[in-house]
């Protein structure tokens, strides 16, 4: 396959990949998430000068802000050649995840917000299946996931009583009708606004446009993506909810840049000595349906709006390691050994917007070695250990998506010095997000873009206001979580050991 090299986003020389990928998401083998991608074909053009950090004795000018910067000269960022058959990101026509299905009782509904969308989970005994309604009554509009689920298996609402069911949301019940006269329950006014929705591989996902009722065409031909890994009984893995106090836009970079693991999760996940270069490298066309990169050592790939998959083998002759952590040591360990099986394992992310300033993600982590540690170990264990990863930097991100918002995020890439190609993925993604999805989530009116005023610190860091996808009960402040706090350090510390 041939390859040419070109000067990309972050000003830098890459090698990128010609040839085509297929369109589908479903993959063909454990270790490829398909998605409609292409070569891409970069324009040179001519540099210009920009405004850039301050370093290297470079003359120094200044802004309102008194923010010193520098003026150096530094390629325009280069243009993507686009076919006439690619269109903007619609974000109002996608598969977004709800929630992870086994964290869901089938004795009450359950709340969520996805792209500014109110919504009422519930398990309807009629169709065996969960559905997705709009989380108001069309009576008055309360809440329907403020209610209950009838003796009949029909959502109530805990307002007035009125009962409702099915793929249609039709109304089964108004106990203030008159039961001999008109049955004022069968008026198509009186059905609630129900989502197409679908459970595939334990995460529960729907479709955010209405204008054809639960029976979606295009959402059918369109089906979520399949993670091979999450299907193939070699893989182990668990999944695990949290809510969180930044944007999607800063999750999704968040994730996107393993440099940042070794400093914000130091001791953690990371260690600040294990810093190293990073060698990035996007190997398709950015494309409304995404891209793919690489390095060394793993595999990338974004699905918008919400995938973000990274892949890696470990073993053999190769010294392979998570970026950000000391996988690499282990493996030197055991170099000695003859390579068997490869070890594989995954990092999938989904990233799901709700509101300006609020996200949502579902995290799995899947191999195929080890496998019997997630047979031994409480879920709540798992849980509490992944989130104090996302603890260790929830304040950090909550402030940053503020000083973005003051510089205006459309000012990105000038605003940004990112001379490093550790930094790729995120000007990738940073790229896809201005090109063809308008910048930010499009939140159909319901929010201004400006993110809501910040909270006090301590509650953005007081666990017992978000979600761990564990199965309390509502209004049940989570404070057993910190009795296990010892308890998770502990089992941190025999882990150091091995």
């Amino acid at each position: 396959m041939n390859s040419i090299t070109v000067v990309n986003a972050l000003g830098l020389q890459c090698s990128v990949k010609g040839g085509a990928l297929p369109n589908k998401h479903v993959a063909q083998d454990s270790w490829n998430v398909e998605c409609k991608l292409a070569r891409v074909t970069r324009l040179p053009r001519s540099t210009k000068t920009v405004f850039a950090s301050i370093g290297n004795g470079d003359s120094v000018d200044s802004r309102e802000h008194g923010t010193r910067q520098a003026m150096v000269e530094k390629p325009e960022a280069p243009e993507v050649q686009r076919s006439s058959e690619e269109s903007a990101f619609n974000w109002n026509t996608q598969w977004y995840p709800v929630a992870v299905e086994r964290d869901l009782d089938k004795n009450s509904p359950h709340p969520a917000t996805i792209l500014g969308r109110p919504l009422a989970i519930w398990w309807d005994k009629s169709t065996s299946k969960w559905q997705v309604y709009d989380d108001q009554c069309p009576h008055r509009l309360a809440p329907l996931s403020e209610g209950s689920i009838s003796e009949e298996g029909h959502l109530r609402c805990s307002y007035h009583g009125w009962t409702f069911k099915g793929d249609s949301g039709e109304c089964t019940g108004i106990p203030q009708a008159p039961k001999d006269g008109k049955q004022r329950h069968r008026s198509k006014r009186a059905c609630v606004s129900v989502y197409p929705s679908m459970e595939q591989q334990g995460i529960l996902w729907f479709w955010s446009d209405l204008s054809q009722g639960p029976v979606n065409i295009e959402a059918a031909a369109n089906p979520p993506p399949v993670f091979s890994e999450l299907s193939d009984p070699d893989f182990g893995y668990d999944i695990s909810l949290r809510d969180l106090e930044y944007s999607y836009e800063t999750l999704i970079e968040n994730l996107m840049d393993p440099a940042h693991v070794n400093f914000a999760h130091h001791k953690i996940q990371g260690n600040r000595k294990s810093a190293e270069p990073l060698n990035f490298t996007i190997t398709t066309k950015i494309a409304p349906s995404g891209f793919k990169g690489e390095d060394e050592k793993s595999v990338e790939t974004f699905i918008p709006p919400v995938s973000f998959l990274l892949q890696f083998t470990l073993g053999g002759n190769n010294k392979q390691h998570i970026p950000g952590t000391n996988m690499e040591t282990r493996e030197e360990k055991n170099s000695e050994k003859k390579a068997t099986k490869p070890k594989k394992v995954s990092l999938l992310f989904l990233c799901i917007p709700v509101s300006p300033g609020k996200s949502r993600l579902i995290w799995s982590f899947p191999r195929n070695f080890a496998t019997f540690l997630f047979k031994i170990t409480p879920p709540w264990v798992l849980h509490m250990t992944n989130n104090l990863v996302l603890d260790s930097d929830m304040y950090l991100l909550h402030l940053l998506e503020r000083r973005l918002q003051v510089e205006g995020p459309e000012n990105w890439f000038k605003r940004a010095y990112i001379p490093t190609t550790a930094d790729a993925y995120v000007a990738g993604f940073r790229r896809w997000l201005n090109d063809f999805a308008g910048g930010c989530p499009d939140w159909s009116g319901r929010f201004e873009d400006n993110l809501p005023p910040s909270p006090p610190k301590r509650i953005i860091l007081d666990s017992s206001w978000t979600s761990y996808g564990l199965p309390l009960a509502r209004g049940r402040v989570a404070d057993t979580c910190k009795q296990y706090q010892i308890l998770i350090f502990i089992i941190h510390a025999l882990f150091a050991l091995f």
